[in-house]
Formats: C-alpha cells, structure tokens, sequence
C-alpha cells in the first residue's frame, strides 16, 4: 500500500468524519473504497491491458484478434 496526501475542503472533511465515525472506520478507508467504485473497474482494465501488452512484447506470436479478446474477456468474467 502507498501513502497519498489529498487537500480536502473543511465541510468534506467534517462530512467524511461523521460517517467514519457512524460506519466505524477510518477516513482513509471511506476513500479507498470510493476510488475502488468509481476507479476500480477502469484500474482493471490498464492493469489487464499492460499484462497483455508485456506478454504481446514477449511473444508477438501470442497476438489474438480483439473480438477474440473480449470475447475471453466477456467468458472469463460470466464464468
């Protein structure tokens, strides 16, 4: 884990100290999981992206046509 220094405004903080406090946890953790609702899905797919493209760059025999990448993609999230 990294540690990240954000500037929040004074009603935001107050805000997410009241519901830290109602949902006992901290206000690190109130953020981590908004940025995992809004970001994560997207994070996924870099992070899915750049382990293809290491692969792609290891072995450009290994390419595959993109209807044929989503459509594992697409099987291996249903299954």
């Amino acid at each position: 884990m990294k540690k990240t220094m954000v500037y929040i405004s004074e009603e935001t903080h107050r805000g997410l100290k009241k519901l830290a406090f109602e949902k006992d946890t901290s206000i690190a953790e109130l953020i981590r999981r908004a940025i995992d609702i809004v970001y994560g899905e997207d994070i996924e797919d870099i992070q899915d992206m750049e382990g293809e493209l290491a692969r792609y760059q290891s072995q450009p025999g290994s390419a595959i046509e993109l209807e044929e990448y989503l459509s594992r993609k697409k099987a291996s999230v249903s299954g």
